[in-house]
């Protein structure tokens, strides 16, 4: 795949969750590249040592599934100074609560069950 050099990637950390799973069909057929982010821990070094995620793309994370791995990206990437867009799925008991606060304007709460609309919507409001 080739992208522009102002098109937006989205990254799905932690592909094996089943909400983020079946999302990923649907961006794609959207025309949206999806990159598929397996180990948490690696992307986080390459994010640091390479600027791999830009100011215009996405990083999608299920916080259900997100262990100590997903914490410790979120952390660092709410602390990049071009930071991407950050999307959040959580049900209402995850351990991320609707009056937390984030120091990140465009970082979204996405509650599930989510359809890909809404995704596709939410994402297409950040632009």
């Amino acid at each position: 795949m080739s992208l522009t050099a102002a098109q937006p990637v989205i990254y799905m950390v932690d592909c094996h969750s089943a909400a983020l799973a079946s999302m990923c069909p649907l961006l794609e057929a959207s025309g949206r590249p999806v990159f598929r982010v397996e180990d948490a821990d690696r992307f986080s070094h390459d994010v640091l040592s390479h600027r791999t995620v830009r100011s215009c793309d996405t990083m999608i994370m299920d916080m259900d599934r997100g262990g100590p791995t997903i914490f410790r990206l979120l952390n660092l990437i709410m602390h990049v100074q071009d930071r991407p867009c950050i999307v959040l799925m959580a049900s209402e008991n995850a351990p991320i609560g609707n009056n937390d606060s984030f120091p990140q304007d465009r970082l979204h709460i996405l509650r599930h069950p989510a359809t890909p609309q809404q995704l596709i919507e939410l994402l297409d409001a950040d632009l």
